[in-house]
């Protein structure tokens, strides 16, 4: 049986909600989901049927879920109410799986907005409210409320699949980051720390973490394509926004997408040959998280965010740049082969 997230416009909470719902697909069933983007929807389809009468909270994975520390991350603008918040979510996906379930296999099923459970701030940056007080013109704008089913899928997606770095520990500064799949097959417990929680360093901006996270699970989608010869999970994007404190309050800024097909076509031409040029990237992303390189992480930040050849040509002379102070050792020179894939990507 095939199951259905339409999308509602809201690009992270449609995605989370699709993450979400091939966890649960993925904890009923013990086995791979295919999940597949239908532009209007994304469908998906598990390997095995859901068992009749099946339910969640007799599997023993489903409990390992929810110690997860991401799920306060969800709910950081709840504060200390955030174990509440996770426990509702839990309870809401335990009670109402049946409901759940038969809704989401019909193809038309749409989400209620204006009642139920509040998006948090950490799900979805457009689920912040605007203005907290009248205007002079008698306006004002409520926070997003959805109805709790499809709330509730949202935030087990963005807990499971989503990537949370802190900028800086004194302050609640968040850079957050959510792949958008194309066409994946889903195993939970080996894909989500494995292949969607790569690890962080020093960033300058959330364009800068948005494009070395894509770097880095590019890598790893080449790492698993060269072992069986063909690319079969691809992401269409990446979705990030920034959370910034402002006194006793956590607000959204910054947020867009960065697209994935330059790299993940770079890998199904060449599973082998890609791993040159991603090995090249993260180190340019490594070097330019250190102090006074900043230039460097901004230069490879503009490569993979637009691969046109103005972005190519300020990464090779500002990569030469550092040679030439001695800050690059040999063996991360680029070779030609390196190059060649480069250019390939940008004139694609």
């Amino acid at each position: 049986m095939l199951y259905y997230i339409t999308k509602t416009g809201l690009d992270v909470f449609d995605t989370a909600r699709a993450w979400g719902l091939a966890v649960v697909l993925n904890v009923l069933t013990l086995d791979e989901v295919v999940l597949t983007d239908s532009e209007w929807t994304f469908v998906l389809d598990p390997v095995l049927p859901v068992p009749s009468g099946a339910s969640l909270n007799s599997q023993l994975q489903w409990g390992t879920l929810f110690n997860d520390e991401n799920w306060q991350r969800v709910f950081m603008t709840a504060k200390k109410k955030w174990t509440t918040k996770r426990d509702k979510a839990r309870n809401v996906l335990q009670n109402n799986l049946a409901q759940i379930l038969s809704n989401i296999c019909q193809p038309a099923n749409v989400v209620s907005f204006g009642t139920g459970e509040t998006l948090p701030g950490g799900l979805d940056p457009t689920s912040f409210k605007g203005l907290r007080h009248d205007t002079r013109a008698r306006y004002a704008e409520d926070q997003l409320k959805v109805e709790e089913n499809h709330w509730a899928l949202a935030c087990l997606g963005m807990a499971t699949c989503g990537t949370y770095h802190q900028e800086s520990k004194q302050q609640s500064n968040w850079l957050v980051l959510l792949p958008v799949p194309q066409q994946i097959r889903f195993w939970y417990f080996q894909d989500v720390r494995d292949l969607l929680r790569p690890s962080g360093v020093r960033y300058h901006s959330v364009q800068n973490a948005a494009a070395h996270y894509a770097v880095q699970l590019a890598e790893r989608l080449r790492s698993r394509a060269a072992a069986v010869e063909s690319l079969r999970d691809r992401f269409s994007a990446v979705l990030y926004f920034r959370l910034f404190g402002a006194g006793q309050q956590i607000k959204p800024a910054q947020g867009h997408q960065i697209r994935l097909e330059p790299l993940l076509d770079a890998i199904n031409r060449d599973p082998h040959g890609s791993h040159k040029m991603l090995r090249w990237l993260d180190y340019c992303f490594r070097l330019g998280s250190e102090k006074g390189n900043e230039d460097l992480a901004f230069a490879a930040t503009e490569l993979v965010m637009r691969w046109d050849l103005d972005a190519y040509d300020r990464l090779i002379r500002t990569f030469v740049r550092f040679q030439k102070r001695g800050k690059v050792k040999g063996e991360n020179y680029p070779t030609i082969e390196t190059i060649k894939e480069v250019i390939h990507n940008v004139t694609v």
